[in-house]
């Protein structure tokens, strides 16, 4: 700060003995310490809060980068989901579109193997339920063993 040498500080000293007296002088001298530390105390404070300030604002700043560089990171993530949707929905429009064309493809199997069955509509859906041929013995034994298991 200031450039004193002790040749200066003799020199002030010795003005101020003179001009305050050996009375005032430990007085004078403590007052002045006094103020020099509070001032002291002040300027460090003063220090301390221009750090916090400063740490905070570089903190606010690499958090404001870590959220642009996630966001950045989320999109092709949020673009893969996307896709993965859009490629769910699609597979379930098609399964709806052959779960509703399953009745008249089964209508005209039926109609192929059997032209001599006629299609119509019943209101009890359980008339038109082909019933199986009868089971060889082979399958009978399969079945009784399915039976067992189960029981």
């Amino acid at each position: 700060m200031f450039d004193v040498g002790f040749s200066e500080l003799i020199l002030l000293g010795i003005v101020a003995l003179v001009v305050l007296g050996p009375e005032k002088l430990p007085h004078a001298a403590r007052m002045a310490g006094a103020w020099l530390g509070r001032i002291r105390r002040t300027v460090i404070d003063i220090q301390a809060e221009i750090e916090k300030e400063v740490s905070a604002a570089e903190l606010k700043q690499r958090m404001n980068d870590e959220i642009a560089r996630l966001k950045a990171a989320a999109e092709p993530v949020t673009e893969e989901i996307q896709a993965v949707e859009n490629t769910i929905h699609q597979h379930i429009h098609d399964a709806s579109q052959t779960v509703d064309a399953a009745p008249a493809l089964i209508e005209s199997q039926t109609t192929t193997l059997n032209p001599s069955v006629a299609p119509h509509t019943t209101e009890n859906p359980t008339d038109d339920i082909v019933t199986p041929s009868p089971l060889s013995t082979d399958d009978h034994t399969a079945v009784d063993k399915v039976n067992l298991v189960k029981s």
